[in-house]
């Protein structure tokens, strides 16, 4: 079984490839810029180390980091900002950018750049066009993940199935989950819902080939047969017994105890499987099962990066930092640190990552999935939370199986229309 033991740059090697890449160091005065974030644990030390190199290039900036949960960093941010506390950095869920554009004064990138803009295009334009608007550039990727199948091969192998071949397809995935529960008692496997469902709802659906929110996300669409369809298999998956009624939380401790065949979920719990299943279970890693023959679309988890700074000198230390971040190297030490994927352009041309992969090649199958990520869905200003509710219900109302997803989907479409229609 493989196993990994993280390695991270020392302060000398970080200073080493900003000199590489010509990467501005030097003194400012001192100034002190703000960064809320959602980081904890391993994943915070690296993220810490990472701010503790900039600051060692550039003499006079400190960066204060301020935590939140991931599940409340959307109200601490809007509430300092209301508040006229500091905010200069900002890490913003995904889905929420389009809610803070229209709620919030955030600084356009491309304008911060002052004509110097070419550190943007080091990012994969699918992942940095969820923060863009025309020409304007708001949100930079930092956090991001795109869903896997997880897959514990010795459960596989009780139950009969091949460890070497799970499952490619939605057919397949469900097949293999009801003879998992049949032959070894065990749940077969799980799709996260994850954050009142939207997540997991979302997924499923533009992977069929359906449309989850129109282009300004003040209307749902995936009541069409494809979306239909794809949140059959979210009741089958119930029905065939595979998957017990349950929550994330509950799904992920099955499976990291290595008590459930299969899970899907973020690549961003990556280095907590391969953690969690050392010396207990061999652990498997694929792509997203496709939907029939659509080709692979799934959207990406995580948070992106917004700048606050409106003072001159405190947007310019900020800018640095985000230049800072946006380096190959550093952006790849980060998702290598943190199990967040890649989201550079080409991360392979950077030797480390090489070597990396050549060690750790779980992460091969992310690397794969980077350009059939496409960018999360995002919410309107108002309505979402009441939109977000009926999903969450559906979801349930399907667990129950007591009417076909052809009749339950487009009730709550409407519904959820019904409670977006005050945006258009």
């Amino acid at each position: 079984m493989l196993s990994f033991s993280l390695k991270t740059f020392t302060l000398g090697a970080g200073l080493a490839v900003a000199a590489s890449l010509g990467v501005a160091t030097g003194a400012f005065a001192e100034t002190e810029i703000t960064f809320y974030h959602y980081q904890s644990g391993g994943n915070y030390e690296a993220f810490r180390a990472i701010l503790d190199d900039f600051e060692a290039q550039n003499e006079g900036i400190e960066v204060k980091d301020i935590f939140a949960q991931s599940q409340q960093i959307t109200a601490e941010v809007q509430a300092a900002l209301a508040a006229g506390r500091p905010v200069d950095v900002a890490t913003v869920i995904g889905k929420n950018i389009v809610y803070f554009l229209n709620n919030t004064d955030a600084v356009d990138l491309v304008e911060a750049s002052k004509g110097d803009t070419g550190w943007l295009d080091g990012y994969l334009p699918n992942f940095l066009d969820l923060g863009r608007v025309d020409d304007a550039v708001y949100a930079i990727p930092h956090a991001y993940g795109t869903p896997m199948l997880y897959y514990n091969r010795a459960i596989f192998a009780e139950a009969g199935l091949d460890p070497e071949t799970p499952p490619t397809t939605w057919a397949e995935f469900l097949a293999a989950g009801k003879t998992i529960t049949e032959k070894t008692g065990k749940p077969g496997g799980a799709h996260l819902h994850a954050s009142m469902g939207d997540y997991g709802t979302m997924v499923m659906v533009t992977n069929a080939g359906a449309t989850y929110l129109n282009a300004d996300g003040t209307k749902a669409e995936f009541d069409s047969p494809e979306g239909i369809a794809a949140l059959q298999n979210w009741q089958d998956m119930a029905k065939n017994g595979m998957m017990p009624i349950a929550t994330d939380r509950d799904w992920s401790g099955a499976f990291m105890g290595g008590q459930m065949g299969m899970y899907i979920t973020s690549s961003a719990a990556l280095r907590s499987a391969v953690d969690a299943s050392e010396g207990k279970f061999e652990l498997g890693i694929a792509n997203y099962p496709l939907f029939s023959d659509a080709p692979r679309r799934v959207n990406n988890s995580g948070a992106a990066l917004m700048l606050y700074s409106k003072d001159a000198e405190k947007q310019a230390a900020s800018m640095a930092l985000l230049r800072f971040i946006s380096q190959k190297e550093i952006a790849n030490r980060w998702s290598r640190a943190s199990g967040y994927m890649p989201v550079v352009q080409d991360p392979l041309s950077d030797p480390a990552m090489q070597e990396y992969v050549a060690s750790f090649p779980y992460l091969e199958p992310v690397i794969t999935q980077m350009s059939q990520t496409v960018p999360t869905n995002v919410w309107p200003a108002k309505g979402t939370l009441e939109a977000q509710t009926v999903i969450r219900a559906m979801l349930d109302e399907l667990w129950a199986a007591k009417r076909p997803a052809s009749e339950i989907v487009p009730e709550a479409v409407a519904k959820v229309n019904d409670a977006l229609a005050v945006n258009r």
